[in-house]
């Protein structure tokens, strides 16, 4: 299990800060939507400076101007980059074809979708080989329950997934035994931590146990 570290920051001197001292210790490293609206794609190079070796992911959430966003995505190589599932499928189809030619995956992000199940099976269908679901805040710490969504949308489409929201160290282990998705985002968990690098060190130790 990857653990990505979600940098949803406002400030870029601070998002570079958290990379120092937190980034050796995860294995995606994200540029949130927000810092990106903050700084731009330029940030992605200041971030590569530091950690040259850790995939980037870029949250574009993608939903219009397919083409456009795909190609300014093709510019910054990040290997991989958000859209909204809820986009159509003519955006989906160009956003996937040009992702391909560069190398790149497009993480499908199904927030707010009405039927997430059918829509992962469409999007499948389509070309898609990465989702992310987000956890239900209502169903408190309990992993089956958080992420019910979760547990649906793998049993119908197979496909790999990332999960986010609110995941914590004390939830981390059961997330990882329980569901073993690809990819745990985690965010303010180390963004928050009085020693960012410790606390990132720390699910990574606990991951690594996990997984012996």
């Amino acid at each position: 299990m990857k653990i990505q570290l979600a940098l949803d920051l406002l400030d870029r001197q601070q998002a570079l800060a958290v990379v120092r001292e937190a980034g050796a210790q995860v294995d995606i490293i994200e540029v949130g939507t927000s810092l990106l609206k903050c700084c731009g794609t330029a940030i992605v190079n200041e971030i590569r400076a530091i950690c040259p070796n850790k995939p980037l992911f870029l949250d574009m959430k993608i939903i219009d101007g397919p083409e456009r966003e795909a190609t300014l995505m093709a510019h910054c190589r990040p290997e991989y980059y958000s859209m909204l599932a809820v986009a159509s499928d003519t955006a989906v189809r160009k956003v996937l074809a040009i992702a391909g030619e560069n190398q790149a995956e497009v993480v499908f992000d199904l927030q707010s979708v009405s039927n997430p199940v059918q829509r992962a099976v469409e999007l499948k269908a389509l070309g898609a080989t990465l989702l992310c679901v987000h956890k239900n805040a209502d169903c408190g710490d309990d992993p089956n329950a958080a992420f019910r969504e979760f547990t649906d949308i793998r049993a119908a489409t197979g496909l790999p997934m990332a999960l986010a929201g609110g995941i914590s160290l004390n939830s981390i282990a059961d997330i990882q035994r329980q569901l073993t998705p690809e990819i745990v985002i985690v965010g303010g968990a180390i963004l928050n931590a009085a020693d960012r690098g410790q606390a990132a060190n720390a699910f990574r130790k606990i991951v690594s146990q996990v997984q012996q």
